[in-house]
Parts: structure tokens; C-alpha cells; sequence
């Protein structure tokens, strides 16, 4: 079997968690992941983040979810309406009023999902940086969410093969 199919989570974020974690400590800013309005992050990465920042820092992590980002549809609990409404025609502003229930359901699922010092607040803006001592706190917005001065954007977005 090919070793360059063989690479773990960790090895993937690698380059992610070390901006992260740079950008905090050294420019002391919080690191905001701003994610297209057509990507919907997997649980798998939330988790596997929070891992890898762990490892690295040795520090606990929450992640600030502000209301412009985007979550995976919880088909189990909407259903093919869910599927359908989440869909990136739906401006972001109307998706938060419309799934703020959704969106606890998805918080608190996801929380238990996430290593021991991690966690997840579902916030209207991303919190300061709190120096080494602190938690590292990572926000997680969408393209219409604004920024405070001391936020630095991260933009996450999406590419076909052939763009790279």
C-alpha cells in the first residue's frame, strides 16, 4: 500500500494548528476560521482539531462558534427539510433564527465528541485571547460574521482539482 495514503488527521491540520497557535501566542490575537459559505465542516474535523491544538499547546481549547457558521445538517434531526433548508442559498443571517435550536442540539452533541479540555460556546462575538495560562480560543465563522480588532481572519474555503 502507498505511505502517502497512510496519513493521519494530525499530519493534515498540522499546517493549520501551527498558524493557530502562532497567530495567538505571538501576535496575540485570536485566530478566526472563516469558512465559505459553501463548506460545511464535518464533525471529524471540529474533534480532530481540538486534538492536534491540544497536543501542540498543551493547553485546553474552545472553539467560539459564531452565528454566520456554518454546521452539518443533523438529518437525524431534520430531517430532508434540514438538508434542504441548509442549503447555501439561505442567507446566514435567516439559517441562525431559523436552526438556533438545531444549533444547541449540534453544540451539545458535538461537546461530547470533543477531547476532555475542550469545548464549544455557541457566541454572537469571539473572545479575546487569554495568554498561555488560559484556554486557546479559536473562532469559527462564516463570511457576513464581523470581527473585532484584535480578531485574525483564517480564510477556509473551497477548490476543485484542478484550481490548486
Amino acid at each position: 500500500m502507498d505511505n502517502r495514503m497512510q496519513t493521519t488527521e494530525a499530519e493534515w491540520l498540522a499546517p493549520l494548528v501551527q498558524v493557530l497557535i502562532d497567530i495567538e501566542g505571538r501576535r496575540g490575537m485570536t485566530p478566526v476560521l472563516v469558512s465559505d459559505r459553501r463548506l460545511v465542516l464535518a464533525d471529524a474535523f471540529y474533534v480532530g482539531l481540538c486534538q492536534a491544538l491540544q497536543e501542540r499547546s498543551g493547553r485546553g481549547v474552545r472553539l467560539d462558534l459564531l452565528p454566520g457558521h456554518r454546521l452539518g445538517c443533523m438529518s437525524r434531526v431534520t430531517g430532508p427539510l434540514g438538508k434542504w433548508a441548509s442549503g447555501p442559498w439561505l442567507p446566514a443571517t435567516f439559517a441562525a433564527a431559523i436552526f438556533a435550536p438545531w444549533r444547541k442540539l449540534f453544540c451539545r452533541r458535538l461537546a461530547k465528541q470533543l477531547p476532555q479540555r475542550s469545548r464549544i460556546e455557541s457566541t454572537a462575538a469571539v473572545a479575546r485571547p487569554g495568554g498561555t495560562l488560559r484556554e486557546l480560543v479559536i473562532g469559527l465563522a462564516g463570511p457576513g460574521d464581523e470581527l473585532p480588532p484584535f480578531a485574525q481572519e483564517i480564510s477556509l474555503g473551497t477548490a476543485l482539482g484542478g484550481d490548486l
